[in-house]
This record gives C-alpha cells, structure tokens and sequence, in this order.
C-alpha cells in the first residue's frame, strides 16, 4: 500500500529528525554485515539510503545525480536528465514507491542496496556509497542502426562477439590496460590471430581454443537459428526457456577512421564499427552476462574477414558517451 504525500512527510520527519533512532540497524544486521566481512557499516546503508529518500521526497533531480559516480549502469544517462525537471523524468508512482519503505541496513545478497523494490540500487567500495541503477525513469530513445549487424548480406551472429577474460589467453606481458582497450595489443602484444589453447589448460587437456579476434566464416555457426526483434539479434531459445542463450544489440556507429585509432598497430584499415551490448544467460542467480563494448570489422592478412573487440566500458551509458565525441 502507498503513502499519501502527507503520511510521507510523517515518515521522513521519523527517519531523519528524530534523534530517537539515531542508530537503529539491529545486532541482526551487523552480524549479517560480519558475514559479508564488514565491506559496509549497516547505519551509513540505512543513513545514504534516506539521504537517496529526502532527495526523491524534494524532488531534487540534481542532487540524486551527484550521487551517480560516472554514470549510471542502468537507467538514463547525466546527460539526458540535466535538461529535465524532476516530474519529465520520474512519475508520482515511481516516487511513492521509493518512499514507501525505510531503506534497509542490510543489502539483497551480492546484488547490493536497493530501494522501491529494485527502483534503486546502490552500492558501496573503498571510495565510498554512489547510486549504480535506476529504473523506472523516463529513458533515451535511439534510432538503432539496423536489427543487426549485416555483412555480405548475412547478419553477423553472436558468436562472433568475443569476449573471453585474460586468464583464457596464453599470451603472455598482458597489462591491466588490456582489460578495457584490446584494440591497442591486436599487431603489438598480441600478434597471432589464431585461436590459442588457455594458459588454464593441461597439457593432455581437452580445452575449448579461444582467441579475441574471431573470423567472420568460423563463428558464424550455421546450425543455430536466429531470431531478430527491435534492434535485437538472438539465438532462438531452447525449449528449457533461456539455456544457451546469446544476444546483441547495435548501439550506435563508429567512424571508420575513430575505429582505426583503437587498433592502431593492426596493419589494416577498419571497414565498419559498431558500440554493440552483448549478452548470454547463465543459469542460476547470476542470470544474464552482458557486456558494452566497440567492435570493429577488418580485412586481416594471411586470417581473413575478422570482427575484432576493440574497447570496453562499465556500461552502455559510458559506451554512448564515447560515441557522442566522435
């Protein structure tokens, strides 16, 4: 049941004025917190979760959005909202559920703060609490490029979009660089294309080959079919419901030539880029994986048609700053 605006006001007069609970996370909760480790102190999550309420209660858009370091993981980017007012943005219902519930001392498991039944999510680490996710605000709207990346008259399938971790390759002086920029190690570091054995791997192991850069013919897997929704490309579901599940969306284009600057040492000129969401459902809590990054389409010598990862960001809202420099 929702607050009336007026009960509200009596809510945060309670939670915030009055001295009387100045510290009111129970000893169940810190020893939930002990469980964790101690990463967060359960008052200061109660303390910035009614710090996030008070904002939402003024409708102070601005002052929610100091609390966003960077930029949102999920939900509308700083530069989207700045031209806004508070109600272009967010709707009655939405604050009222925000405000409807005292935030918590503890967090949903691994998944971090949330409050109005996930309209926000917060967090907290070594430099301090920040705002990570909001839903339920009014969002961006784009003209996606194509239902999907088209080459040759074949859209590209979703295998091709690698996105394998360092500890899969056998290349060796990787830096923590490689992480976020690959395009910069594909000619330098990283000068075979071909798909490598993982340093994991035994010796008389049988190990799935991995490479970053993926050939056009070899990871466009004939035997899967492809659905294609709005701006959408996905493998079609399994009977089971998502098992083996991939997708990715095209965010936007890249110049050619902004493409080649992110692989300067790969000897070839870039032929098309796209910032790409890529994703596949893993079963169990973890639920979808997906990542935001820049791929790029080259003509390799001696390896053939390839699309290459060439930049990684935290999230999609990062990735469409990128592109709005270009």
């Amino acid at each position: 049941m929702y607050f009336t605006r007026s009960s509200l006001l009596v809510f945060l007069f309670v939670c915030w004025i009055s001295p009387a609970i100045a510290n009111d996370c129970s000893k169940e909760d810190r020893d939930y917190a002990n469980s964790w480790g101690n990463y967060y102190a359960p008052q200061e999550a109660r303390d910035f979760g009614r710090k996030i309420q008070r904002l939402v209660f003024d409708k102070n858009l601005s002052g929610i959005f100091s609390l966003v370091r960077g930029e949102l993981y999920d939900g509308p980017r700083k530069s989207f909202v700045a031209s806004k007012s508070f109600d272009e943005v967010f709707d009655e219902s939405w604050v009222e559920l925000v405000l409807s519930n005292d935030a918590p001392c503890s967090p949903v498991g691994w998944r971090g703060f949330m409050l109005g039944n996930g309209s926000i999510w917060y967090y907290t680490s070594k430099i301090g609490w920040e705002i990570g996710k909001i839903h339920g605000a009014a969002q961006e709207t784009f003209e996606n490029p194509s239902p999907g990346w088209t080459i040759n008259k074949r859209i590209v399938h979703p295998f091709c979009f690698n996105r394998p971790s360092i500890e899969e390759l056998s290349a060796t002086a990787i830096k923590k660089e490689f992480y976020s920029d690959p395009g910069l190690f594909m000619g330098s570091t990283i000068t075979s294309f071909a798909p490598m054995r993982p340093s994991w791997c035994s010796k008389d192991g049988e190990c799935w080959r991995t490479s970053w850069v993926a050939q056009l013919e070899q990871c466009s897997a004939e035997n899967f079919d492809l659905e294609e929704g709005v701006g959408t490309v996905w493998t079609k579901k399994s009977s089971g419901g998502y098992d083996d599940v991939y997708h990715y969306t095209i965010l936007g284009a890249l110049s050619d030539n902004r493409c080649s600057e992110l692989a300067p040492h790969i000897g070839v000129d870039c032929k098309k880029s796209y910032l790409v969401s890529v994703g596949d459902y893993s079963d169990g809590t973890m639920g979808w994986y997906s990542s935001v990054g820049i791929y790029g389409f080259f003509d390799l010598p001696n390896f053939g048609p390839s699309i290459i990862p060439l930049k990684f960001f935290p999230n999609k809202n990062e990735g469409l700053n990128f592109l709005d420099k270009d």
